[in-house]
């Protein structure tokens, strides 16, 4: 998986030679909130839309109150820009999620894991300053498709980043 990853961010890379039409960013709400850390990618195709890459790695304990449970999620999305205010920018997103986690010990007491693939859409908004700064606010849902009896059946996607275009 990890070879995967990396032949689709540097496919992404070589996508295009202009100059501010790559993200990097790193949701904050997941890193302070939920002790998670969610680092995406993004390459602007042109003024109505981008495609971009996301990976999210959960640290938090099963035992919390709260928690993502997915241990590992790769999300690729495609955004659509709908509208801008100000500089705002408003989109809707289609994503797919490969995601995995521990599902509940079985009889014998030993945990067992999941791997599944979900399909969802979001929406949100991004803030980009003159100097290339990047707020970035979204909110998702999607189904997993494959092993919805082990794997957990709804995929949330909910997140608050900043980061650099570039």
């Amino acid at each position: 998986m990890k070879k995967i990853l990396f032949l689709v961010v540097l496919a992404m890379s070589f996508l295009g030679t202009a100059q501010n039409n790559k993200e990097i960013k790193l949701d904050i709400f997941d890193v302070l909130a939920l002790k998670s850390l969610d680092i995406s990618y993004e390459y602007i195709l042109n003024d109505e839309s981008s495609i971009g890459i996301s990976v999210l790695s959960n640290f938090e304990k099963k035992s919390a109150s709260f928690r993502y449970s997915q241990k590992l999620m790769v999300t690729p999305y495609y955004r659509q820009h709908l509208f801008q205010r100000d500089n705002v920018n408003f989109f809707g997103e289609l994503f797919g999620a490969i995601n995995t986690g521990d599902l509940e010990p079985d009889e014998l007491g030993d945990p067992d894991s999941y791997t599944d693939f979900a399909l969802g859409l979001g929406f949100g908004g991004k803030y980009l300053s003159e100097n290339g700064f990047v707020v970035d606010f979204h909110a998702g849902i999607g189904r997993n498709l494959f092993n919805t009896n082990l794997s957990q059946e709804v995929v949330p996607r909910i997140g608050i980043s900043v980061g650099k275009r570039f």
